[in-house]
């Protein structure tokens, strides 16, 4: 390559290994290492270079102090970029458009916002090569970082590439792993001689001896440190002290020979980076090698990070707050950089502050930083003037901390205000509390019976919000108890306030309690909340709770995605977790099982890190089903046992419920029906359906075959037809299909024929694999029976490829077994997926296991499995007739 030549002493392997990002051999690269040792003058070489090859270069620094700020990095980087945005897609725009601020709507998600970013660069690149060098990046705001290597890990043919030059050691939100990595090391002696007789040359043997033995080949040191040296500056050569606070003295001792204008112009440089909008020079710091300003309408930057903190760390307390004043008035128009600097101004109680610092907390939620609501909450209800407004404030910080997922910090600020107002009795209080209480612990009934005895004492005296915070814990306690005596109880009381809750709170009572009851209708209603603006993230998790008890929430997957994307990382993840459990149970349902496994991992690891211990039990009890349905029974009874010896002494009941709807479909998939019909009879009486007990009629199909199978078939019948009575079908369009499939498994006429089609030709059919292979699988069976054999291969090969692709090999057994039945020799090597067919070929041929598995580079084991899921197939039970199916397939073709 040609470009310039470098000047940087000893750094000929870094700076080949920076060359290879401008040939493509990488397309994002970590410059890592201690402070002083060469990372930034790394990345300005690279910058040269990369300009003399034609490059567009974009150079930031990120600083400690924009670090709280939502998408402050992003927006530094998209800035450039926006002249690009009219080609984008319309909700990338929008996605851009938001964090610029040039819309207003929440924060968009990492997925939805890092393809948007990755776009731009891509049509960026098509003009030029564009290069992205980030400097200081461990200080970068965690919802930029996240984009940010949402598109460094992306990139791979466009000329664009992503630099970033990262402390080591340095606490940070940023994850780096799987990017290559840079780790600059202290110059060797030789180049560190080198170096230092190039930056200060004549230096006594002497005093270049000992400036070599301080800055152990820390390129900043031998910079610096010389000159303090000379001076017998004490801060150059304190033993004490690590290299960076020896090299951040050495700075403060330059400082203080600045006249007062300059320090303070650095302060504010320090605290916001706004000096360049403020009326000050900074000459003096220039000449003293403080700041770099290479041009006159350039922004000043420090010369080093340790600078800035040698800054703040050397100011007064009355001159920092100065600086957070004078700051909060040009931050003017920004809400939360208002509150910060004002928070940071204020040391005595001021409501008119208190409130724009609560204003800034309610801002920075809406922009994804709940973690920082939380402080600013703290922070404005020390600044509040009179009690009960400061404890209102510290109730809402931990209501915030709560729905951060920030338990402990939640249970902090409950031993606060259990101090300030001397009990646990006030309405925000208990609140909290009984929040903690249950994620914790899952005290289902005490925290009911608390909540429930406050509000219907205090009810008329609670202002609405904490009224709507007080019944929005209700439901989700009744819904977790599946207790009818808890709803029963709380429906009246939500009834005597309906004028004062909202339209969504409402829904969820009607959807998540009665549902039969309501299911007139309820669908529509779910869609029309969907379609309203304006929506909180916490509104939006209610309304995916009840878009699942309805079986919508694929319709509304997109937004749903969305949300936990954007609140992962700095939102309110108890709503992620919530989130994610629905998303595990839809993704149950439409087989899309592989998904649903991913989900539980990430909810299971996400509830253990957070100490929500109720959220943790509730992943095991929904992916109880998941592995029941495939077979994995003793996963399925490992998983339902933990469950049911936690959540039933706590009286979880819908916990208890799901794990029974397992074990019974676990017991079905094995053809265990006897114990299958046990476990039905746990969920719900033969003919009746349970109030306000989903899984009652959501397991209608299970509970009825159960019945047919075992012998209870005057049960079964019941059931199916009181589920008709009952209009359970009402409820959704997959509850429908199951309803219909239900009466034709019981219907010992010819109509049995046309309910069977219907089912199977259901609109809801195709959204559901797994329950329309079990429809066609009796439906098979069936025609079978009525000697209808072409019908019912037709019906069964669909079955027995609906559980192959579902990955479910007991049920895609016994489909194979009744397709065999069905005299479906001519044609049963069809039935065999390439993989089992190779397999099969090799395994007729005389193969061992062993010998197979050597050939294809599968495991003996695997083998095993795939020959095991054959044989059915083939209509035949042995390894030895293996040679004669296949011989007389042949025949037969």
């Amino acid at each position: 390559m040609g470009g310039p030549t470098s000047e940087l002493v000893g750094r000929s392997q870094e700076i080949d290994r920076l060359t290879g990002v401008l040939t493509g051999d990488l397309r994002a690269l970590v410059v890592e290492g201690d402070a002083g040792v060469g990372k930034t003058a790394l990345l300005d070489d690279f910058g040269r270079r990369a300009r003399a090859e034609g490059w567009s270069v974009a150079r930031y620094q990120c600083v400690e102090a924009e670090r709280d700020f939502p998408y402050s990095a992003l927006d530094q980087i998209l800035r450039p970029l926006v002249g690009y945005a009219g080609e984008l897609a319309d909700h990338q725009r929008h996605a851009v458009d938001v964090v610029l601020g040039r819309t207003v709507g929440d924060a968009p998600g990492v997925m939805a916002l890092g393809t948007a970013v990755l776009s731009l660069l891509v049509l960026a690149g098509a003009d030029r090569p564009r290069a992205v060098i980030v400097d200081d990046a461990h200080w970068m705001d965690a919802a930029s970082g996240q984009v940010l290597m949402f598109v460094a890990r992306r990139l791979s043919g466009p000329p664009v590439c992503v630099m970033l030059g990262v402390r080591t050691g340095e606490p940070t939100d940023l994850d780096i792993t799987g990017i290559a990595h840079v780790d600059v090391r202290p110059l060797d002696p030789a180049s560190a001689a080198e170096l230092l007789d190039a930056r200060h040359p004549g230096l006594s043997p002497e005093l270049r001896a000992e400036a070599l033995r301080w800055a152990v080949g820390n390129p900043l040191a031998l910079t610096e440190l010389p000159a303090s040296l000379a001076a017998r500056s004490p801060a150059a050569s304190r033993v004490e002290l690590p290299l960076p606070r020896r090299l951040e003295q050495v700075y403060a001792q330059r400082l203080g020979r600045l006249p007062d204008d300059e320090r303070f112009a650095l302060l504010l440089l320090a605290l916001d980076g706004v000096a360049d909008a403020l009326p000050y020079r900074l000459d003096g710091a220039r000449a003293a090698g403080l700041v770099d300003q290479h041009r006159p309408d350039d922004r000043p930057s420090f010369r080093h990070p340790l600078v800035r903190s040698a800054v703040v760390g050397s100011a007064r307390l009355e001159q920092v707050r100065a600086a957070h004043l004078m700051l909060a008035e040009v931050r003017g128009h920004d809400p939360l950089r208002r509150a910060h600097h004002l928070a940071a101004a204020t040391d005595a109680p001021d409501e008119t502050i208190a409130r724009q610092v609560q204003l800034g907390a309610e801002y920075a939620v809406h922009r994804g930083g709940a973690a920082v609501a939380v402080q600013l909450l703290v922070r404005a209800a020390a600044l509040s003037e009179q009690p009960d407004r400061r404890e209102r404030r510290l109730a809402d910080a931990a209501f915030a901390a709560t729905r951060a997922g920030l338990l402990d910090e939640a249970a902090r600020l409950v031993g606060r205000l259990d101090r300030l107002s001397g009990d646990l009795v006030a309405p925000s209080t208990l609140l909290t509390d009984a929040t903690l209480q249950l994620y914790r612990h899952g005290a289902v009934g005490p925290t009911h019976r608390l909540v429930l005895d406050l509000v219907r004492r205090q009810g008329h005296d609670l202002d609405d919000e904490t009224l709507a915070r007080l019944v929005g814990l209700l439901l989700p306690l009744c819904m977790y108890s599946a207790d009818p005596g808890l709803w029963e109880r709380t429906e009246p009381v939500i009834d005597e306030y309906a004028d004062r809750l909202s339209p969504v709170t409402l829904l969820v009572r009607d959807v998540g309690g009665d549902l039969l009851r309501h299911a007139d209708g309820a669908r529509d209603r779910v869609a029309e909340a969907f379609t309203r603006s304006g929506r909180t993230t916490f509104e939006g998790t209610i309304l995916a709770l009840c878009a699942y008890f309805v079986d919508s929430l694929g319709e509304h997957r997109p937004l749903v995605d969305r949300m936990v994307e954007r609140e992962a990382e700095a939102g309110s993840l108890t709503d992620v977790m919530t989130l994610l459990h629905l998303t595990l149970l839809d993704e149950t349902v439409r087989g899309r099982w592989d998904d649903a496994a991913r989900s539980f991992a990430r909810g299971l690891e996400l509830s253990a890190r957070l100490g929500n211990e109720m959220f943790g039990y509730l992943y095991r009890a929904f992916y109880a089903r998941v592995l029941a349905q495939r077979g994995d029974i003793a996963g399925a009874r490992e998983l339902g046992l933990a469950v049911d010896l936690w959540a039933r002494p706590r009286g979880l009941g819908v916990m208890v419920q799901h794990v029974e709807a397992a074990a019974l479909a676990g017991s079905l998939a094995i053809g265990a029906y006897d114990a299958a019909w046990t476990h039905a009879l746990g969920l719900t009486s033969p003919g009746s359906f349970r109030p306000y007990v989903h899984e009652s009629f959501r397991c209608v199909l299970d509970v009825v075959e159960a019945g047919m199978a075992s012998g209870h078939v005057d049960e079964a019948r019941r059931h199916a037809e009181a589920a008709a009575a009952r209009h359970v079908g009402a409820v959704s369009p997959r509850m429908d299909m199951l309803c219909t499939a239900a009466l034709a498994i019981t219907d010992a006429t010819e109509e049995a024929g046309r309910l069977f089609e219907a089912a199977t030709g259901h609109p809801a059919a195709a959204s559901f694999p797994f329950d329309l292979a079990r429809v066609s699988l009796a439906h098979g069976r069936w025609l079978r029976r009525r000697q209808d054999l072409p019908g019912a291969r037709a019906a069964l090969r669909r079955a027995v490829d609906l559980f192959d692709g579902l990955g479910s090999p007991p049920w895609a057994e016994r489909a194979s077994h009744e397709l065999s039945l069905a005299g479906a020799s001519a044609d049963h090597l069809t039935l065999l997926t390439a993989q089992e067919m190779r397999i099969v070929e090799l395994a007729a041929s005389g193969l061992t296991n062993k010998q197979i598995g050597a050939q294809l580079f599968l495991s003996p084991r695997t083998v095993a499995t795939h020959l095991y899921r054959a044989f059915p197939k083939l209509g035949i039970t042995s390894r030895a007739a293996l040679r004669d199916a296949l011989a007389g397939t042949y025949v037969d073709r």
